[in-house]
């Protein structure tokens, strides 16, 4: 509400920015004794400015454009034939299992003579990466499928980059527009809507392009018939292309960057279909399990068995039993705290035991996510699963209460209802019945994790499922089947049978399972 705000802003008073200073990141990195370079290690900024950019940041020339980008978010760019540019930051997995680094890329773009032709094929990779086009037709950026690499704007300077921080060049002026801004800076809420913190700055919502030359988003994706419901016959051949798609992206990182990758193992159901898919990279992958309290210590007992049926060593990391890993130093945790609230511009910052986990491990490494995965049980769905089954038509206001919002009173906000009818009515073809899918990745994703992941700068965060033809297929499968975890089963049966009858953590969930294994023509067969 309007008086947490103040109240915010009088927190936030200390936070001023002070003439000269390009940007609030660099500026606070300054006040509270943080490394700029540090707090932007994997962060970009593009402005028209070259004095601008941040010191800390490295410079690259996209035409009128000036890209910096920070020292762990690689960077692969090329010029076209046709003039102009392209960029692509972070770590992106192509269609024929490539990933793109500058020689890949200029590859590419001799092969694509039509600059739409090459932004097209570059937008069905995997991983987590930003696209940046500067052609003679059309300035663009591009992010990634769940908006895991995020990109927030200011429409007034045409400033885009990772952070509300590092794109602003003047003090916070408080999102008094969005409902739930103070709730959203402090933790039970979120932003959704493209909405951010500040009046001025929105965030690139995933599968839309942001054009830069008059600062507008567009959907480019899906189209009208880029998804299409299987028979219960092609199910099978669905599930197929998703396995081999998801092994063909795993490998591909792996043998990018050797001795480098690690997959966290836990007793849940994302975790095991990630394993079960990373089965032919696993001699090049290093698995890991953590525990941060009772729940997450029972997931590490699993971990353990899981590995030892594939033969493989696990690395248990357990903060609270093991001093190794434990952060004792209070200036030191501070640190820590004032770093993540810089990059992520929240209030709240993660607990000590969080911060022992994410560091236990040696920095430069790659660490592959489940998110993504989570489609294939139809996260978000629940009662939406009935207009499904019944085949009713959508109601919007079961819609702004599946976001899961904590005042449940937004569901009559005029304005809430407004945004969510305008961002509805821009799905087409089966996507509109699938539009439960398309708001976990691009109102949940996007808005959290999305600038979550910028404050693990010890290590690169990646997702092997974000990739689009891989969210298609996913989304294309039945809600109602994929809630009732079909899918999910027959990939570890198919992949891994060895670990199909192990127990997962959550007790409904093996109840589930085995009452499914009981109807024996409830698994799909996919072999």
């Amino acid at each position: 509400g309007a008086d947490m705000l103040d109240n915010l802003a009088d927190l936030a008073s200390r936070f001023a920015a002070e003439d000269g200073v390009v940007t609030r990141t660099e500026h606070l990195s300054a006040v509270y004794g943080v490394d700029p370079a540090e707090a932007m290690a994997q962060q970009f900024l593009l402005t028209r400015d070259a004095a601008a950019l941040p010191e800390a940041l490295t410079r690259a020339r996209l035409g009128d454009w000036y890209l910096g980008h920070g020292a762990d978010l690689p960077l692969a760019r090329t010029s076209l034939k046709s003039g102009g540019q392209v960029a692509v930051l972070g770590l992106a997995v192509d269609r024929e299992g490539h990933v793109i680094d500058t020689s890949r890329l200029r590859r590419l773009a001799k092969d694509h003579g039509d600059p739409q032709g090459l932004m097209d094929y570059l937008n069905d990779s995997a991983g987590r990466y930003v696209l940046i086009a500067h052609t003679p037709a059309f300035d663009r950026v591009y992010p990634d499928s769940i908006g895991s690499l995020g990109v927030v704007f200011d429409p007034e300077t045409t400033r885009a980059g990772s952070t509300v921080n590092l794109v602003l060049t003047r003090d916070t002026d408080w999102n008094r527009a969005y409902p739930l801004t103070g709730n959203a800076l402090v933790g039970p809420d979120r932003f959704s809507f493209g909405h951010t913190e500040d009046r001025a700055v929105r965030r690139l919502m995933p599968n839309h392009y942001l054009d830069l030359r008059d600062v507008t988003q567009t959907r480019h994706w899906p189209g009208p018939d880029t998804m299409h419901e299987p028979s219960e016959t092609d199910e099978a051949q669905v599930i197929r292309q998703i396995v081999q798609r998801l092994e063909t992206v795993i490998s591909a990182i792996a043998a990018h960057a050797p001795g480098q990758v690690h997959l966290p193992m836990s007793g849940g159901l994302d975790s095991r279909v990630l394993l079960a898919c990373a089965r032919p990279a696993l001699e090049h992958i290093h698995l890991f399990s953590h525990a941060e309290n009772s729940m997450s210590r029972k997931d590490v007992r699993i971990a353990t068995k899981l590995a030892a049926r594939l033969d493989r060593p696990l690395r248990g990391i357990d903060p609270i039993r093991d001093p190794e890993h434990a952060i004792t130093d209070p200036a030191r945790l501070e640190l820590l705290n004032r770093k993540h609230r810089i990059i992520t511009g929240m209030m709240s910052h993660p607990a000590r035991i969080q911060h022992e986990v994410l560091l236990a491990h040696d920095p430069g490494g790659i660490f592959l996510r489940g998110n993504g995965s989570d489609f294939l049980k139809a996260v978000l769905w629940r009662r939406g699963v009935q207009e499904y089954v019944k085949n009713r038509p959508h109601d919007p206001l079961t819609g702004i209460r599946m976001m899961m919002l904590s005042d449940k009173s937004i569901v009559h906000n005029p304005r809430i209802q407004q945004e969510y009818t305008a961002w509805y009515d821009t799905l087409e073809g089966l996507a509109r019945d699938r539009v439960y899918d398309l708001m976990f990745a691009e109102h949940f994703l996007s808005h959290g994790f999305g600038n979550l992941l910028y404050g693990f700068t010890h290590n690169f965060y990646v997702c092997p499922f974000n990739d689009r033809r891989l969210l298609a297929w996913a989304t294309s499968l039945p809600p109602d089947r994929r809630a009732a975890l079909h899918y999910n089963l027959a990939i570890v049966e198919w992949r891994a049978p060895e670990l199909s009858d192990m127990h997962y953590t959550r007790r409904a969930v093996n109840l589930h399972l085995q009452a499914l294994r009981a109807q024996q023509t409830a698994v799909l067969k996919v072999a």
